[in-house]
């Protein structure tokens, strides 16, 4: 079906509901308003797709595998593969797991179904004859260039006839105010994991684990199966529990730092084979690599700007009492690494390594002074001489990730837009308002827990690699947040994987100078008190 841009003069129907007919290989898509309801046929077969893999090869192995009753065909760089019905479709994504060494996504149908047609719950149809044509008002869509009129979008958008059914939306605000948000609450989140109401999830870590399965579904990626180890990652806590201190909010950034924008983070995109790092400088190291130095002075202990690598360290090394001692003695957020002794050789975390080297504390193990030798960490662990081990992203092809961030900021952009003009007018109690200011709030808390999802074990989205790169990201922009706020004159009193707890004068300030001065995002403000003062 072709998309129709222009803004309905005609009737808008939403789309609220999507049922599978396995027998007759159908969907039927019921549109409805305030005055009618339509139902609509679509012919479908369930399916899953495949990036990376060429359709002949596809068929061949599906056919090896006893399997009739399917299709295959490629689209827009991906293979689709097609079953009879969805028990067929599990049947074959389970056998071809066992030889692609990954489990292929097979969602459920009406999921699949919404996602294949760039559809979502309560999305704005208009009729033309008897064709339905989505209205195009900027929701959510990685795959193509959003077009939003924020004009259109407030004529458009009212659900209020679905969720309160009985008696007008305003009338509900007014008996049971907290029902009848939560339910806009819900239709947005609805909207935007492409499930029905009733199975919105609770728990923000669910809901996230279902949009990246329509990440992973809608771009090919099979689930990889690998031994996964749990990976430290420092805590938070409310640092506004002291006195005199502002709270640096790094939740938003995260995100953003998977784009190719900056690392371009994304499992397709990690150690990849056209873009090998030459020296320590280039731009595309990550920072969970690590560098093999030589130490020039004895009996050094420092802090490492990884918490996750010193706690590794720290328990997995001896002087285990003189690191504990250290830690009291200089009020350090994490065990110090140490002792080292001159001409003792390391592999340290790539920021430790640089820092080392630059004050002449360490050099470089190397052929030459700036050269690393590219290898993987999975060679590196047959060799019986390690050389560095490197973590790189590739600089030629976008990931997967990156594409998805980009429209997800793109999207927030532009229903912020229209929450700020719903609020700069009378019209604060209606639907629209709420439906996209609830729209707006979901898709910032999927932008804020995406990397928390990503580095917890109980994800089915968890690869320890990519978990490892996630962190060391986190870390290393923390470590430089430390860094740059003393040189400032600012007192950091507590670090965490989110947040920084800093004493001084102007936050706000202090974050805007960093982030101009790191080329990276901006972190928020999350709380400050004015008590604060500047340490001189």
């Amino acid at each position: 079906m072709s998309k129709h841009n222009a803004y309905p003069t005609q009737e808008v129907y939403y789309l609220t509901k999507v049922t599978y007919n396995e027998p007759k290989a159908e969907m039927f898509v019921e549109f409805s308003n305030k005055a009618h309801k339509v139902v609509q046929r679509h012919r479908f077969f369930p399916f899953t797709s495949f990036a990376g893999i060429e359709a002949d090869t596809l068929s061949e192995l599906v056919l090896s595998l006893g399997f009739k009753g399917f299709s295959v065909d490629e689209k827009n760089g991906l293979v689709f593969l097609r079953a009879l019905s969805y028990s067929n479709l599990k049947k074959i994504s389970n056998a071809l797991a066992l030889h692609i060494n990954k489990l292929p996504l097979a969602l459920e149908v009406e999921r699949a179904f919404l996602l294949e047609k760039d559809w979502a719950y309560f999305d704005s149809f208009e009729k033309l004859g008897e064709e339905f044509y989505k209205v195009g008002e900027g929701t959510y869509s990685p795959t193509e260039q959003v077009n939003t009129n924020s004009q259109g979008l407030c004529r458009v958008k009212d659900l209020g006839f679905f969720l309160t059914k009985e008696i007008p939306f305003a009338e509900a605000l007014k008996v049971n105010e907290s029902d009848a948000l939560f339910l806009v609450e819900q239709s947005a989140w609805s909207s935007i994991l492409r499930v029905p109401l009733e199975k919105v999830p609770k728990e923000i870590g669910e809901r996230v684990e279902l949009f990246l399965e329509n990440v992973f579904f809608r771009h090919g990626e099979a689930l990889a199966f690998e031994k996964n180890d749990k990976v430290f990652s420092s805590s938070d806590y409310d640092p506004l529990s002291r006195d005199s201190t502002s709270k640096i909010d790094f939740s938003l950034v995260w995100a953003e730092l998977f784009s190719n924008n900056f690392f371009n983070i994304g499992p397709e995109t990690k150690n990849c084979a056209c873009c090998n790092p030459i020296t320590l400088e280039s731009k595309n190291l990550l920072p969970s690599s690590l560098i093999k130095i030589k130490f020039i002075e004895d009996n050094l202990f420092f802090e490492s700007s990884s918490g996750s690598f010193a706690f590794d360290y720290h328990n997995t090394n001896p002087a285990k009492e003189q690191r504990v001692n250290k830690r009291k003695e200089f009020f350090l957020n994490s065990f110090p690494l140490g002792p080292f002794f001159k001409d003792s050789v390391e592999l340290l975390p790539l920021m430790d390594a640089k820092r080392l080297i630059g004050e002449g504390k360490a050099v470089l193990v190397s052929g030459k002074s700036d050269v690393v030798s590219p290898s993987t960490q999975e060679n590196n662990s047959q060799s019986q001489n390690p050389s560095h081990e490197l973590n790189w992203f590739c600089l030629k092809n976008e990931s997967f990730f990156s594409k998805e961030v980009r429209a997800l900021n793109s999207e927030m952009f532009e229903v912020r837009k229209l929450v700020d003009a719903f609020e700069s007018s009378l019209f604060h109690s209606t639907f629209e308002y709420f439906y996209f200011k609830f729209y707006f709030s979901a898709l910032s808390n999927v932008l804020c827990a995406l990397p928390t999802q990503l580095t917890n074990t109980n994800s089915k989205f968890f690869s320890t690699q990519l978990a490892k790169s996630i962190v060391s990201i986190q870390e290393a922009t923390i470590a430089k947040f430390r860094e740059f706020s003393e040189k400032e004159g600012y007192r950091v009193l507590h670090t965490g994987k989110n947040f920084a707890s800093v004493k001084g004068f102007s936050s706000l300030k202090l974050a805007k100078d960093f982030a101009k001065e790191s080329n990276l995002p901006q972190p928020q403000i999350a709380g400050f008190t004015g008590k604060a003062k500047r340490k001189y």
